[in-house]
């Protein structure tokens, strides 16, 4: 029996929101990295990237996650509120318990020493922290003394346990314990606390703002020793800060698109990394672990910094933090390309997952599908526009052109493209010259173009459509009644014509157009979106917005075909071959997923 086995998770990256910081933990081992998007946690290792597993449990969005210090248990949380803990010493990651901690979201989360207990800190109706057992859920204190949405916690780890939060009413407060009880407030900063953390020893805290300073205590007593990098450490808001792991030094990274290390002993910054000037380069997050330090820019893009090499990141590691709408692999396998639902557009490489994004001004919109032909990556886009880039210099055309109504898909064959839109059928010339416009009453949703070039089907939201296509010029010779055509796909030898309406998968042979029946038709229980035949013409593979992919071949499987939960409690959005027996998946959870296929 045919069976599907997952090579490689190319993840998602960190979500971000501008104005605010975002929380990336590390391993007690030094080994991995946490960090959120959409209800999955993601468990990187920190040097080798295309290692991640992917925690998939939680039924809102997640916001944030910390290991223990034993390292045996995950703890986190989502937008509602809730907890959950769950081990990391199974693949399954068995869930240990789960608390309704806060009426609103979680933004930082922290554990004590021993391993009991977890203070959580955000959003509420009534109390905006709590500290409990992570087990049982039995309070440990209050967390009181705030009047706006705590920011930010830390525990020091070390004896006496003692609790600091930072919040949007620009205080830091103190808690001893346990149980743990106010013991003061700290009013220094003239604007939201965005950060707090304790060094490793817990002989000092360190508290960054929206205000631009940082500013150093005694760990027990909450003196302040002092201001780092006075008169403002950095020109724009604070979001957070990471000791290094001997607590001599500190880094911190800010909305002014630039990180810095500081000697924490002189107060002065040691190194500074810029990041670029746009939006996109404000940094939200960091994180230093053993030698490694990272942090995450506004466009989730995760930079590696290297502390005796400053000026610019070591390594940036680039991909989507948005759902990816749009797939397209080159002829020969080797690459493949991505766009998000941002106008994001990025480059793979098939077998390393190397990866980089297309430069200069792109798409303003979520772009819906992509196709390459004659060196070009065609790319259409919710916009009203479709772009001709090379796809060799990675480089967005300069002119995009303005399409007659919205486009849903494009495809292209010998340097003629065809775009299925709202209302037209648009044919154009590479690079970018439209040759003719065909109204259409029913809202085009896919398109292929038959191998060889001279036939064209599109499907839209009643009918599947066979045109002619000549000198530029489609004449409409077929059309049957098959409803919501989402996906379609002539196969590579131009024999078949694989049509997805509703959770159906049909097939035509194209000689007579007939149907194919037995071993077809209803096997998913939603909405297929997508469908791709293999280069060998032999199977067809799909995707659903039930998270499955089921692989199709004609006369080979009777009954329940072959498939897998490809995309947990994601739709997956496109599919693609790479080669006969590997597949590419994309998904609305962000991440890109090779399979292979077996015979």
């Amino acid at each position: 029996m045919t069976t599907f086995s997952l090579l490689n998770i190319w993840a998602s990256l960190p979500k971000t929101t501008r104005g605010q910081a975002i929380v990336v933990n590390g391993d007690p081992k030094g080994e991995n990295f946490l960090y959120c998007n959409g209800n999955s946690i993601y468990i990187r290792n920190i040097k080798n990237l295309s290692i991640c597993d992917v925690y998939s449990e939680h039924s809102k969005e997640t916001t944030v996650a910390k290991y223990s210090p034993s390292r045996f248990y995950i703890a986190s949380a989502d937008k509602e509120g809730k907890v959950r803990v769950w081990d990391t010493v199974n693949k399954e990651h068995v869930l240990k318990a789960e608390h309704s901690a806060l009426g609103g979201a979680i933004k930082d989360i922290d554990w004590t020493l021993d391993n009991q207990k977890i203070c959580v800190v955000g959003e509420g109706r009534e109390l905006f922290g709590r500290i409990f057992s992570f087990d049982s859920g039995n309070s440990f204190g209050d967390i009181t003394g705030h009047s706006k949405s705590i920011n930010s916690v830390s525990i020091r780890q070390a004896r006496p346990m003692s609790i600091v939060t930072g919040s949007e009413d620009f205080s830091t407060v103190f808690y001893d314990g346990p149980p743990f009880k106010f013991k003061c407030t700290i009013s220094d900063h003239q604007n939201f606390v965005n950060c707090v953390r304790y060094s490793p020893d817990g002989e000092q805290f360190i508290s960054g703002s929206s205000d631009g300073k940082l500013f150093l205590y005694d760990g027990k007593t909450t003196n302040q020793i002092g201001e780092i990098g006075a008169p403002k450490a950095h020109a724009g808001g604070i979001y957070s800060i990471s000791f290094s792991p001997n607590g001599k030094k500190v880094v911190s990274v800010s909305g002014d698109k630039t990180a810095k290390i500081w000697d924490v002993d002189s107060r002065s910054v040691e190194s500074e990394f810029a990041f670029g000037k746009e939006v996109n380069d404000m940094q939200v997050g960091c994180l230093w672990q053993n030698d490694i330090i990272l942090t995450v820019s506004l466009s989730g893009y995760i930079n590696f910094l290297d502390p005796s090499s400053p000026g610019h990141p070591s390594k940036i590691i680039k991909g989507h933090n948005k759902p990816i709408m749009a797939l397209a692999v080159s002829d020969d396998g080797s690459r493949f390309y991505t766009a998000s639902s941002d106008g994001v557009i990025i480059t793979w490489d098939a077998t390393t997952s190397d990866n980089d994004d297309f430069k200069g001004k792109g798409h303003t919109n979520q772009v819906t599908d992509l196709v390459l032909d004659k060196g070009y990556l065609i790319s259409v886009s919710m916009d009203d526009t479709i772009r001709y880039s090379s796809a060799a210099s990675l480089e967005y055309s300069g002119q995009a052109l303005k399409l007659d109504s919205q486009p849903r898909a494009v495809d292209s064959k010998n340097g003629v493209a065809v775009v299925a839109s709202i209302n037209h059928i648009i044919v154009l010339e590479a690079p970018g010259r439209k040759i003719s416009s065909l109204p259409f009453k029913t809202e085009g949703l896919s398109v292929s173009i038959r191998p060889g070039g001279t036939e064209v089907a599109v499907g839209s939201k009643t009918h599947l459509h066979i045109f002619t296509l000549s000198n530029g010029t489609l004449k409409e010779k077929k059309s049957e009644e098959v409803q919501e055509v989402s996906a379609l796909q002539y196969s590579p030898d131009g024999a078949w014509l694989a049509v997805a309406s509703k959770n159906k998968v049909l097939i035509y042979n194209v000689d007579d157009w007939k149907e194919i029946v037995g071993g077809w038709g209803e096997q998913h229980t939603a909405k297929v979106t997508c469908l791709s035949w293999s280069p060998d013409s032999r199977r067809v593979i799909t995707g659903s917005i039930d998270s499955h992919i089921i692989l199709w071949e004609h006369g080979k499987f009777v009954g329940q075909k072959p498939s897998i939960k490809a995309h947990p409690l994601s739709h997956v959005n496109k599919i693609g071959w790479v080669n006969n027996n590997t597949v590419v998946t994309v998904g609305q959870d962000s991440n890109v997923k090779i399979w292979a296929v077996s015979n």
